[in-house]
């Protein structure tokens, strides 16, 4: 028989799907239930249905899961942050390692071992950055079948609920940041209204604050503000303001330095980074400390959100990459170079590709901090920069390459590249188990998958880490 749009159903949930949801079946369909745990028996009102499957919103719980926790948080259900906050921490770790397990199975017909997922030190306030969005619609209350309380406002910071892009829920604490994130947040939030600074409306393209990004280093008396606002010319002016103004309210955290970077961005696309500095109050750079290393990052630089974490998975990477001090290695969309100079100390050159020009300066900076001399960085796309590399005429052939390619996995062109080198060893670092699954079923031409090894970067969440190892066929 089948399903209709608002029709309600029980539903027994057997585990999870990528993206969070608990999959359960309805005469052989396969529903999908955002918030449903696995072992829970619910009630489900069907919200879509497609040919083969149908998404249906929690109406009730009728038997709970062994794997469920008292969720810690009172945003939790309301914002989009952690949808797994109600899991206990190691039925998290033993799904990450089922999802990435599946996913290799699956799409890319692998079928290999994947060793048990590696906690994160820290479970709660483990994030260094968090993004934080400015918009005219405030979500309160929590949801339920009944949908969400909404109130229009001039402006209001907080976190994007589930399912609403243009809307904010103004939260007071978070699990997985630091509570001086989320004042800090607030506080913006609050001097926009005091200051008249209106937030962001994408369907009109009006308004002027847009996101607002905060990040911590190792210091903690150290925080970063990124200001994306419209393309508006009074931009200009307010971080020199709102730096003041921050400072003045946050004494109480024992803030010894506060930056705020205002950066443009003209994409009505809600994505919480600039295209344009404008200016910087402040040191433009934060100071994390990786092991033995330490680097500098400025706003637009990509760092692991998660430190502690980012060590275990540079760890991994080298285990895997087993150096003996006289391979050349690449370190394709090495970022500010935390991977490239952790693996520059064993082996004898490394060369690291990267598109963004402020993280290929960050790193070369960071190279020369850390007195690192054996380790270089290419700026640009990376397709084109490996062929100039190899035709350089002090160039030798990777024997290892390690890629840590966005979310997005890696562009078919850059596979062909891979497979034309055909080095001794891949490693792939990953932070989406569908893209990495699509990656090794196209290197699958030339190289076979050894061993998988998940890192939890993002407790709480459904989001997984992992680091797979491949070797020529």
């Amino acid at each position: 028989m089948a399903v209709h749009i608002g029709q309600e159903l029980p539903l027994d949930v057997v585990k999870p799907v990528l993206g969070g949801d608990g999959l359960a079946r309805h005469e052989g369909m396969a529903v999908f239930v955002p918030g449903a745990l696995p072992g829970q028996r619910v009630l489900a009102r069907i919200s879509s249905v497609k040919a083969r499957h149908a998404k249906a919103e929690l109406v009730e719980i009728l038997e709970q899961s062994p794997d469920y926790v008292p969720p810690v948080c009172p945003h939790f259900g309301v914002c989009g942050g952690c949808d797994w906050l109600h899991m206990a921490y190691g039925r998290q770790l033993h799904w990450k390692r089922e999802l990435v397990r599946e996913s290799l199975r699956h799409l890319a017909g692998a079928d290999v071992q994947v060793m048990p997922t590696i906690a994160s030190p820290l479970i709660h306030g483990y994030r260094n950055k968090m993004e934080f969005a400015a918009a005219t619609t405030i979500i309160t209350g929590a949801r339920d079948i009944r949908g969400w309380t909404a109130a229009k406002a001039g402006v209001a910071v907080g976190l994007r609920p589930r399912g609403l892009a243009n809307a904010v829920v103004p939260v007071q604490s978070c699990t997985l940041c630091p509570q001086a994130m989320v004042d800090a947040a607030h506080l913006v939030g609050k001097w926009a209204v005091e200051t008249g600074v209106q937030g962001y409306d994408p369907d009109t393209g009006r308004g002027l604050l847009r996101h607002v990004v905060l990040r911590l280093g190792t210091d903690p008396g150290h925080m970063m503000i990124s200001l994306i606002t419209s393309n508006d010319p009074r931009g200009k002016e307010i971080a020199p303001r709102l730096a003041e103004y921050i400072a003045k309210k946050m004494a109480h955290h024992s803030l010894t330095a506060i930056s705020v970077i205002l950066e443009t961005r003209k994409s009505r696309t809600l994505v919480a980074q600039g295209e344009r500095t404008v200016s910087v109050t402040g040191p433009k750079e934060l100071i994390h400390v990786l092991g033995d290393l330490e680097l500098a990052i400025s706003s637009r630089a990509f760092f692991q959100v998660n430190s502690g974490a980012a060590e275990k998975l540079r760890d991994i990477v080298a285990d895997f990459a087993e150096l003996k001090g006289r391979e050349t290695v690449w370190d394709l969309y090495s970022g500010v170079g935390a991977m490239a100079l952790s693996l520059a100390a064993k082996a004898a050159r490394v060369v690291g590709f990267e598109t963004e020009p402020q993280a290929v300066r960050d790193a070369q900076a960071n190279a020369r901090r850390n007195g690192i001399t054996n380790c270089r960085f290419e700026a640009g796309d990376v397709s084109w920069t490996i062929p100039q590399v190899l035709g350089g005429a002090s160039s030798e052939r990777p024997d290892v390459i390690v890629a840590d390619p966005p979310r997005a996995g890696m562009r078919a062109d850059v596979v062909d590249r891979l497979l034309e080198i055909g080095a001794p060893k891949l490693i792939l670092v990953s932070c989406d188990p569908a893209t990495l699954a699509r990656d090794v079923k196209r290197l699958a031409l030339g190289y076979h998958l050894c061993r998988v090894q998940p890192v939890d970067m993002f407790p709480h969440t459904s989001h997984i880490e992992c680091v797979a190892e491949l070797l020529p066929r």
